[in-house]
């Protein structure tokens, strides 16, 4: 079950990276499962979420590899703390807001006019570590960019018991509960189905 918890995290996207980071740790009946749970896991996610300048800030040795392990666990506390201020309408703490900004100031970022492939412009950026666990910065822009795009109401965690993901919510009545419907929701559906099931039997 582990297994494929993990696998789904490495597999699933939410619209925002920052989403995707914090959305790696799981509750299931048995326990927590962290797809970050170790410098190889988080390293595994990295590669395959693909964070901006992930390939420019990525550490090579093994003791920065485990400092930005430590610092990613930290920061996605953090970024907990901060979707759930903002999905409530308050303000961020001032201890979140200085835990957020420290690994935005690990990374050196610079943008300059490029090409795509098809010839059309385009801003390109460029990175460069100012710390082992710079790679976290660029994440963490991107949270600070999502509560500025999106608003309290539409920012949620999932509903379904048991589950802590964080979601941003595009439909058009805003009221979509589940992080996804394939799961979370058809689980919630098939639980109150047997309740009914149980229920109805139970007056029979």
């Amino acid at each position: 079950m582990t297994d494929s918890i993990i696998e789904s995290c490495l597999e699933e996207r939410f619209g925002w990276i920052s989403l995707d980071f914090v959305n790696t740790c799981v509750v299931t009946r048995s326990g927590p499962a962290d797809a970050l749970g170790s410098p190889a896991l988080l390293f595994q996610w990295m590669e395959s979420a693909r964070p901006p300048g992930w390939t420019s800030l990525k550490p090579a040795d093994i003791s920065a590899q485990r400092t930005l392990h430590i610092e990613a666990l930290n920061l996605r506390v953090v970024l907990d703390q901060l979707f759930t201020a903002h999905s409530a309408g308050h303000d961020p703490k001032p201890t979140t807001e200085h835990a957020l900004g420290r690994p935005i100031s690990w990374t050196l970022a610079s943008s300059r006019l490029a090409h795509s492939e098809s010839g059309t412009l385009l801003i390109e950026n460029q990175y460069a570590p100012l710390h082992a666990a710079a790679a976290l910065g660029p994440i963490a822009q991107n949270a600070v960019e999502l509560i500025q795009s999106v608003s309290q109401a539409r920012l949620r965690r999932c509903a379904a018991h048991l589950c802590l993901r964080w979601f941003v919510d595009t439909s058009k009545g805003g009221r979509r509960g589940w992080c996804s419907m394939a799961t979370c929701g058809n689980r919630a559906k098939a639980a109150r189905y047997r309740a009914r099931q149980e229920r109805d039997t139970a007056e029979a």
